[in-house]
């Protein structure tokens, strides 16, 4: 599925309608990859029988394509595991462990329902699925850049058109609606990692090419994720991903003059939406000042703020009680257990952020997820030579940026779906060295600067 203006290689030789057709048909699964990798489905009307249906048979698959990879290498190539396929299989390991040992020692909740508990983390196998097509020439790194840009404008109208025409109070009680009178009632609460990724990735290329479109595309998404979605955690993460990479991508008159820019047409939009929409701009008002006051400890009177101070108390509450617990953490405690103490029967650690992941997780445990994603990407950046410049190299950089400062206020790759994600785009990048490193091999790769 080329676009007009992003296709970067020239068209191969004996191209034809029907090699066009199969590309698409690449992008297209590509497409449904990532849709599984960032939970798409989970927020959307689909959501029970996507669980039924669709989620839990993947999940099946996942795991067992894992273990059947594991096998494979350890049978046929003796073991020779590259670093990130190793990073993923540690990972797993660990966290399966932690997950059925550590509420077993605390709560003596029974180790295999610990375990279960943890089952998302069998989507970090995602992460080995699309290194492994991107190995076999299945899928190359256009692909899934294609992929990634047509999800966001192919799930853009489908939201909007959905927020438009219907009440979201009629669903409420399920995924994708979320209530709270704080923020104006219920609200549709669809997934945005795409808009995400191409809010980074048109950022990078207004950078690079400084023409205004790729601006105006950034902005459309960017206004989606902070005047629609109105995530604080997300949004100001978007924020703070944008300005470190203009910090390390911009000369200063560049910045300057962008920044004005970004001033300005905020000024123009909030002035917007005091003239039409003043509802909009009062909940937008409130839902930062409700998250100040929660930081400060302070009732707001907002739901889930202070669900976060409550929660905050439980988890102190036990940490107290078991010291370990900052350590290796208290693990998660299945509902169903007949043993699980009240205080749980309500509690979600992600709500904690940062926080939650060293309750849940402990410091070994943020220590390991730390090091085996976040900084094993940073130490691969390290090593990549050809395509450092590229507009989706930094913005795929810049997205495991994000994930990493969207993780201190909502726990980020510890938490469904960001264990899919995180894992997912550590290894598209990593990719890009492994096909630096195989250059003999041909591997596709896109060149725009």
């Amino acid at each position: 599925m080329h676009t007009r203006h992003e296709l970067t290689v020239p068209l191969p030789a004996g191209h034809s309608a029907l090699t066009d057709a199969y590309r698409a048909l690449r992008v297209f699964v590509a497409y449904l990859i990532m849709v599984r990798v960032f939970g798409t489905m989970i927020k959307t009307p689909l959501t029970q029988y996507y669980f039924l249906y669709v989620g839990l048979p993947l999940l099946f698959v996942e795991i067992g394509f894992g273990l059947f990879y594991v096998l494979n290498r350890l049978l046929v190539n003796k073991g020779r595991f590259n670093v990130y396929e190793f990073v993923i299989i540690l990972l797993y390991a660990y966290m399966m462990l932690q997950g059925g040992l550590a509420p077993y020692f605390f709560y003596g909740q029974p180790i295999f329902t610990g375990m279960t508990t943890y089952k998302f983390w069998g989507m970090v196998w995602d992460g080995l699925i699309v290194f492994y097509l991107l190995r076999i020439r299945f899928l190359d790194l256009t692909i899934i850049r294609d992929a990634l840009l047509f999800g966001a404008w192919f799930q853009l109208p489908v939201f909007l058109l959905m927020i438009f025409t219907l009440n979201p109070s009629q669903f409420a009680g399920t995924l994708f609606v979320y209530c709270n009178e704080a923020k104006g009632g219920c609200q549709f609460e669809f997934e945005i990692f795409f808009f995400l990724f191409a809010s980074i990735y048109y950022y990078v290329r207004l950078i690079k090419t400084n023409k205004l479109h790729y601006g105006l595309f950034f902005l459309i998404f960017f206004s989606y994720i902070f005047f629609i979605n109105q995530k604080r955690g997300v949004s100001l993460s978007l924020l703070a991903t944008v300005g470190i990479y203009s910090l390390f991508h911009m000369s200063r008159d560049k910045l300057i003059y962008y920044s004005f820019m970004a001033v300005l047409a905020l000024g123009l939009l909030v002035g917007a939406l005091y003239l039409f929409y003043p509802d909009v701009l009062d909940r937008i008002v409130n839902t930062y000042t409700n998250a100040f006051m929660a930081v400060m400890g302070e009732r707001t009177g907002e739901a889930s703020a202070d669900a976060r101070i409550r929660q905050g108390l439980i988890a102190m509450k036990y940490l107290d009680r078991y010291p370990l617990g900052w350590v290796f953490g208290n693990g998660k405690l299945d509902t169903d257990w007949p043993g699980i103490p009240v205080d749980f029967l309500r509690f979600y650690a992600s709500d904690l952020g940062i926080f939650g992941v060293i309750f849940q997780y402990g410091v070994l445990g943020l220590l390991v997820g730390m090091s085996l994603l976040f900084l094993f990407a940073l130490r691969n950046h390290q090593r990549v030579r050809l395509h450092r410049n590229e507009s989706f190299y930094q913005a795929v950089l810049y997205f495991i940026l994000f994930l990493f400062i969207r993780g201190i206020p909502t726990g980020g790759s510890f938490f469904d779906p960001g264990s899919a994600t995180t894992a997912t785009f550590v290894g598209i990048h990593y990719f890009f060295y492994f096909a630096e490193l195989h250059y003999g091999r041909h591997y596709k790769t896109p060149l725009t600067v």
